[in-house]
C-alpha cells in the first residue's frame, strides 16, 4: 500500500525545508557583503534540494525494499514539496541577484554570460515545474502530459550543473560531488529501465 504523508508530516519537512534560512541568518550579521552571501546560499541551496529530489528515485529503487530503508519511500512521497522547496530557494537567489544588479542594462549583459543565462534558464523551468505542480493541473494535463511536462527537471539540473561549473566563485569541487553521481545514478537506472523493457519485449 502506498504511503500517503500526513499533514503533520508535511509541516515537518516544510519546517526541515525552512532551516536552511534561519541558518542563513544567524550567518549574515558576519559575512562583510550580506547580499552577496544570500546570493550564494540560496543558490546552493536551490541546487542541494534539486539534486536531492533526483537521488530519491535511485535510492527507492536500489534500497526500497531492503530492511532498515523504508524511510526512502516515505520521503519520495514528499518529492513535491522538496521540489518546491529548490524553486522557492532558485526563486529567492533570482530576486536577491536583481536587487544587488537593479540596472536593466546590468541584468542584460549579464543574460549575455553563459554561467548566467544557464543559471536564469534553469530557475524559469523550476518556477514552470512549481506552477504546475498542484494536483488541479494534473488532472487538467491528464497523467502522461503533466510527467513529460516534469520531466524538464532534468534539463533544469543539466543546466544547474554548467552554471555551477561556469561561475567562478563555485568550487569546482563541490559542482563534482554534486552532479557527477548523480548522472551516474540516473544513467545506471536508465539502462536498467532500458534491459526491463526489452526483456519485456522478448
Amino acid at each position: 500500500m502506498p504511503y500517503k504523508p500526513s499533514r503533520a508530516n508535511n509541516k515537518l519537512l516544510w519546517i526541515a525545508c525552512f532551516f536552511p534560512l534561519i541558518w542563513m541568518g544567524t550567518q549574515v550579521v558576519e559575512s562583510a557583503n550580506p547580499v552577496e552571501y544570500l546570493v550564494h546560499a540560496t543558490g546552493d541551496w536551490a541546487v542541494y534540494f534539486l539534486v536531492g529530489v533526483l537521488w530519491l528515485s535511485p535510492l527507492r529503487i536500489w534500497l526500497g525494499k531492503r530492511s532498515g530503508f523504508s524511510w526512502i519511500k516515505r520521503l519520495q512521497s514528499h518529492r513535491r514539496n522538496i521540489g518546491l522547496a529548490s524553486a522557492f530557494y532558485a526563486a529567492l537567489h533570482f530576486t536577491l541577484h536583481v536587487l544587488d544588479n537593479p540596472e536593466w542594462e546590468i541584468l542584460w549583459k549579464d543574460l549575455q554570460r553563459v554561467y548566467l543565462l544557464t543559471g536564469f534558464l534553469a530557475f524559469l523551468i523550476l518556477l514552470l515545474l512549481a506552477l504546475t505542480s498542484s494536483n488541479a493541473i494534473v488532472r487538467k494535463l491528464g497523467a502522461n502530459r503533466w510527467k513529460n511536462l516534469h520531466r524538464l527537471i532534468y534539463f533544469a539540473v543539466m543546466l544547474a550543473a554548467i552554471h555551477l561549473f561556469l561561475n567562478e566563485k563555485s568550487s569546482d569541487l563541490q559542482a563534482l560531488i554534486l552532479f557527477v553521481p548523480l548522472i551516474a545514478a540516473e544513467l545506471l537506472r536508465f539502462g536498467f529501465w532500458c534491459y526491463g523493457y526489452c526483456q519485456k519485449k522478448r
